[in-house]
Parts: C-alpha cells; structure tokens; sequence
C-alpha cells in the first residue's frame, strides 16, 4: 500500500497564499486555509499513483478521521483519507523527533492490518523526523507549499513501488 504522511501547514497552505485576493475572497470559510495549487498538486499525485493519505498534521489532534475526511472532501481532496497518526506528544520524551516516531508508531501499529507491504512518503515543510525516514521525506517550501517539481518527484517515486 502506498501512503503519504500528509502535513497540511506549510504544504497545502502557504504565506504567499495568505497574502492573496483568493485567500481574501474565501472570507471565514474553512477553504481560507488550504490553497487550491496545492490540493491540485496533492490530487494529482493521489490520482497518477493510488496512494491513500495519513494526515500527520497538527490538524489531526482536535478532528476525529471522519472529520478530516468530511474537510478534505469539502476542500477538494479526491484521495483517500485513510487514517491519521496518533498524537504522542504526551508520550515521547524526543520532541525534535516526534513526527517521526509517530509516522513509525502508526507504522507499526497499521502493518499487520494492512496485510501488504507499507511503502511511503512524509510530505511537510518541517523535518522532525527519524534518520531511516529521511530517504522518504519530502520538503515543501512554507512559503509556496506543494509545489510541482515537489509533486513530481513523488509521482516519479511512488510509481516505482
């Protein structure tokens, strides 16, 4: 099964969005915080390769999965939102770390389940994550968020699996 570890601050949203007329004209509306470049960019890539999303963002801790898939639909996200990792900051001592231990918590909790191998990509604009996962990881820009070289890179990745 092929996942994307899918951050959302920084990657589907960015400054230079916030800063846009299209921004300004969502007004109050959830849609002000995702730029629709980028949820393009993250369609396409779900599309081309049949790979389901694990939100890892912050956004999980306060929203249930039902809720994220409802807001993901609701923005234009096509792919499937699959699961979302736990929140292990009341846990784990090795906070530089911590979305990589809980990208290797949910890992390691889901394998058995999924039945098939996991092959994944960690998409965010922060990099706390553990050594082994580092080959997986891609950086967005928070200043852009996704943009398409980003996108294409792991398209280009994810259709070798």
């Amino acid at each position: 099964m092929k996942i994307i570890f899918l951050d959302i601050d920084g990657v589907l949203n960015n400054s230079t969005f916030f800063k846009s007329e299209e921004c300004k004209a969502c007004g109050t509306s959830i849609k002000r915080y995702f730029d629709p470049k980028c949820v393009q960019l993250l369609n396409n890539i779900t599309l081309e390769t049949g790979a389901k999303i694990v939100v890892s963002s912050s956004w999980r801790i306060t929203r249930s999965l039902v809720q994220l898939q409802d807001l993901f639909k609701l923005i234009g996200i096509t792919g499937k939102v699959y699961g979302k990792t736990q929140d292990l900051s009341l846990y784990e001592t090795d906070s530089k770390n911590l979305r990589g231990l809980e990208i290797k918590d949910w890992i390691t909790t889901n394998k058995k389940r999924i039945k098939t191998p996991i092959q994944y990509i960690i998409l965010d604009d922060e990099d706390d994550f553990l050594a082994e996962q580092k080959q997986c990881f891609y950086k967005t820009n928070p200043e852009i968020g996704l943009d398409a070289s980003v996108s294409n890179k792991i398209i280009n990745l994810l259709k070798q699996f």
